[in-house]
């Protein structure tokens, strides 16, 4: 049966990934496919044919499918080329699941987004569909899934009046400087933040992200995330020498993808399970050595 909720698929310069994901994405056969890919970066002539090669594998739509492109001149970089190309996406569909070329879905992640982004269409407390679960036995009850503040972009959905709030260069920052601390869960997360928010945005140390500025988007609009019980997405890309943030300093969130049973068990109330929040911030985000310098410097 085809699959009649959108799709958006960014893709860059790996072409092993890319084939596994759209191989995935071949499976189930969405009616309507946008694809997105940055440029080469200038001074990179293998990345070129490498480019090429992500084009050739994704212009193979074999199915009944209405198709978009957004192919780049010209190498925007990652924050803006993926964030631009989510706009793209969302002015034109009123929500969608989005997958970059190193994120692989189990098959049960299409159906378990399409019917949550019907469900929650129209709740603004909700802002962020998940795939992502590192956390066993986080999700209590034999819930599907919970909801909480963390937001994982490993294969993701959302809806256009969700995005239609980003902004990547993250105003909130410098114009309510004395409300920063209203957006972090805790102190660990606050010290964290408060050098990575800064150098991010200033590009510092190789950072280029658009993901962590969307994380505190739907902090300042006070929306929740859904955390699925098990694991419906694998970065098959971590440790590649071509990735650009997914490097080998990340392997711990290496976990194998999982089928998620229908149908769902629905949470009885919204609310935030402060559980997952204290328990993914302490063993997702921290560096050790950016917190012991951040504490130096202070």
């Amino acid at each position: 049966m085809p699959y009649n909720t959108p799709i958006l698929f960014l893709v860059f310069n790996r072409p092993d990934t890319t084939q596994v994901v759209f191989d995935r994405i071949r499976e189930v056969q969405p009616t309507r496919l946008y694809i997105a890919a940055d440029a080469p970066r200038a001074g990179r002539k293998d990345e070129i044919q490498r480019c090429n090669e992500v084009k050739e594998i994704v212009s193979k739509v074999d199915w009944p499918c209405e198709v978009k492109h957004l192919y780049r001149d010209k190498n925007l970089g990652c924050k803006i080329a993926i964030s631009s190309a989510i706009s793209w996406f969302f002015e034109q569909e009123e929500q969608g699941v989005i997958l970059e070329d190193d994120c692989l879905p189990d098959l049960s992640f299409f159906p378990f987004c399409e019917e949550l982004l019907v469900r929650y269409m129209d709740d603004v407390r909700i802002g962020h569909i998940g795939g992502n679960c590192f956390l066993p036995n986080v999700v209590k009850d034999d819930l599907s899934y919970d909801f909480c503040s963390i937001t994982h972009i490993w294969g993701w959905a959302t809806w256009r009046r969700v995005w239609q709030n980003m902004d990547v260069n993250f105003p909130f920052w410098e114009s309510y400087k004395a409300r920063r601390k209203f957006l972090f869960c805790n102190k660990w997360e606050e010290i964290y933040f408060s050098s990575f928010i800064p150098d991010a945005l200033r590009h510092r140390h190789g950072l280029n992200p658009w993901g962590v500025f969307y994380y505190f988007m739907l902090r300042t609009q006070h929306q929740l995330s859904i955390y699925p019980s098990v694991n419906l997405v694998t970065n098959i890309g971590l440790g590649d020498p071509n990735a650009t943030h997914t490097t080998k300093s990340t392997h711990k969130l290496f976990v194998p993808s999982s089928p998620i049973q229908f149908p769902l068990k629905h949470p009885e109330y919204i609310m935030c399970n402060r559980e997952i929040d204290k328990k993914a911030i302490r063993n997702n985000f921290f560096s050790y050595k950016r917190l012991v310098r951040y504490l130096l410097e202070m």
